[in-house]
């Protein structure tokens, strides 16, 4: 009778568990279909950076301010072309003093004025090449934003690799100390294991279960974010293809022979001279005269003699404020400021480039250090493969306790989750040094069995 009883026991336990894990392992699904109807999209690594490219709203906010600065470039050069004014009018004579004549009371007189101005100044030549070096500005800042768009890109998709093989690893621990515990079911009921082994397996995979539920929740969040980043839809359901594993191209150990500057440093470089074309543009409006050529026509047509009067004028002007000379003036103080902000943006320039050999360095260093260490890793989770399949046999003929069979499985998973966590941490540095050393992303690195490189 207690057998029996054990028999309906083991059986409602076993058909409870699998129920609980066929939820754990078909909830998204569920999930999807309890939504309705839903856009399904495959992306590579390739695929997610084109998409950001095009849709994300950060880099749409920097084209358009580098439009308007491309916009002030291409008409810098007007200041070149004189001012022009044309006006009509028709006038009617009255006095305050005394009767108007008679013959001059009905008389309108139509006339037109005509007037055109050109300044020549050396200021109009630095505008123009402030102008053009702000554009270069813009132009680095938007491609600076585009790399660092496509970075994070980049490293979001590897990292949704990671935390979904991190929810598969965790479902197939959930499985192993399911089959764990099913199997201690058995040894106990046969009279081979003790039932405190038993309460252990089930404690064992009760303690698995929320990981199961957080690893599932973590690769819910990050996909959000990722479809914000991208500028998707949220009811779009996406299914990354690819890996984080494969194979470095190239030497890294000298990577950073013969690598080029920085978008960081070139922009910083485009502002100091836009800082010196409009320091230069003060100092000539300041101290460097001002040609200024006027010409004006006044056409008016006399009705009664029939005849048109012009009172028209030329000059030529040449003056400049001599206020500016005086120490304290304010163009004296502005070119003061802009000498010491040019001064302070060298001094940052220098820092940005030693920073940045470092980061190299240090870069290039964690690159060799993790590819030896995969190795190690790999031979670690062979070792405690067959540890664990040593103690399970010895498990199941009574050889050996249960607690040396959790700790042979605990020290598998450990060893697959560390070497999932490197092979991420590989992938992120060289995208990083990628960066650091301004070439194509993929450059570096390309993932097994894909064709993923640019």
């Amino acid at each position: 009778m207690d057998f029996h009883r054990q028999s309906i026991y083991f059986i409602i336990m076993k058909t409870r568990y699998l129920f609980l894990t066929f939820l754990i392992l078909t909830a998204p699904s569920i999930a999807v279909f309890a939504q309705g109807p839903a856009v399904f999209q495959t992306l590579t690594v390739n695929d997610a950076v084109q998409i950001a490219l095009e849709k994300n709203l950060s880099l749409m906010q920097n084209a358009i301010d580098l439009g308007t600065k491309k916009r002030t470039l291409d008409h810098s050069w007007n200041s070149l072309l004189p001012t022009l004014s044309a006006s009509a009018m028709i006038s009617h004579p009255t006095s305050l003093t005394g009767p108007i004549e008679p013959e001059s009371r009905n008389v309108w007189t139509p006339g037109f004025s005509f007037s055109a101005g050109l300044t020549l100044s050396a200021t109009v030549i630095e505008n123009i090449k402030k102008a053009k070096a702000d554009y270069q500005t813009g132009l680095l800042s938007y491609e600076a934003a585009r790399q660092e768009l496509e970075l994070s890109v980049r490293k979001l998709f590897y990292q949704m690799l990671l935390l979904d093989a991190n929810r598969e690893l965790a479902v197939q621990n959930f499985q192993s100390a399911q089959a764990r515990h099913e199997q201690t079911v058995v040894l106990n009921r046969i009279g081979q294991a003790p039932v405190l082994d038993e309460l252990s397996a089930r404690v064992d995979m009760e303690n698995i279960r929320p990981t199961v539920i957080n690893a599932e929740m973590l690769y819910e969040n990050a996909m959000d974010s990722f479809k914000t980043i991208l500028g998707i839809p949220a009811e779009t359901t996406i299914k990354l293809e690819g890996n984080f594993t494969g194979e470095i191209t190239g030497d890294i150990s000298s990577a950073n022979t013969g690598s080029g500057d920085s978008l960081e440093a070139l922009r910083l470089l485009q502002s100091i001279r836009s800082m010196e074309a409009q320091r230069n543009a003060v100092r000539n409006n300041a101290y460097i005269p001002s040609l200024r050529l006027s010409w004006s026509s006044n056409p008016a047509y006399n009705i009664q003699n029939e005849v048109w009067n012009d009172s028209g004028s030329f000059s030529v002007s040449l003056g400049f404020n001599v206020d500016n000379f005086l120490p304290w003036s304010g163009a004296k103080t502005q070119i003061d400021t802009l000498d010491d902000n040019i001064r302070a943006a060298i001094i940052q320039l220098t820092e940005i480039t030693r920073n940045r050999d470092n980061r190299i360095n240090q870069n290039i260093r964690t690159v060799l250090k993790i590819s030896e260490s995969l190795d190690a890793i790999n031979l670690n989770i062979e070792l405690a493969q067959s540890t664990y399949d040593i103690y399970e046999e010895s498990y199941k003929r009574g050889a050996a306790d249960y607690q040396r069979l959790r700790n042979a499985s605990d020290s598998i998973a450990q060893a697959k989750n560390r070497l999932l966590q490197e092979q991420y941490n590989l992938v992120s540095t060289l995208l990083d040094l990628e960066k650091e050393l301004n070439i194509p992303f993929g450059t570096l690195f390309e993932s097994s069995g894909s064709n993923e490189k640019k």
